[in-house]
């Protein structure tokens, strides 16, 4: 085989090597979404974040590759990749390290879940305190405007 050949096959492996690490990044923070509860705003941050280090890490395979050239077969075999990892280790993988976590952190965290639980309540009773207080005053702050 040619040079040339050889060249492109390693690059065609990279770039399927590089898709199944693309998703494999994405299942830590699957487990870490599983492990630790997120709001909305952090899981879009956090998809943000994901989103720009996988441009990045094609960005980089092809330039340093394959001379910045996007071709469709580099990324049909970074889709290749993410897929085949998808179906054979991915939810198996999610899984079973979530599953350990949440119960190593359930082992370590049970002695102060009743000291969480009581803290949320209270910060949950005193935001709504203050909320309330908040809006009397904004009101009180339109009225005088208003007024004069």
């Amino acid at each position: 085989m040619s040079s040339a050949i050889l060249d492109e096959l390693r690059f065609f492996a990279l770039a399927v090597l590089r898709g199944a690490l693309i998703l494999a990044v994405y299942d830590v923070i699957r487990i870490f979404r599983r492990v630790i509860f997120h709001g909305v705003w952090a899981v879009a941050l956090e998809d943000l974040f994901y989103w720009i280090a996988t441009a990045l890490l094609i960005f980089e395979l092809l330039y340093r590759e394959n001379d910045g050239a996007v071709r469709g077969y580099a990324l049909f075999a970074i889709a290749a990749g993410m897929l085949f990892y998808h179906q054979t280790v991915s939810a198996w993988i999610v899984e079973h390290i979530a599953g350990i976590l949440r119960l190593i952190f359930g082992i370590l965290f049970a002695p102060f879940q009743f000291l969480l639980r009581k803290l949320r309540k209270f910060l949950k009773l005193t935001g709504r305190f203050h909320k309330k207080k908040l809006k009397n005053h904004l009101k009180e702050c339109i009225v005088i405007l208003l007024s004069k």
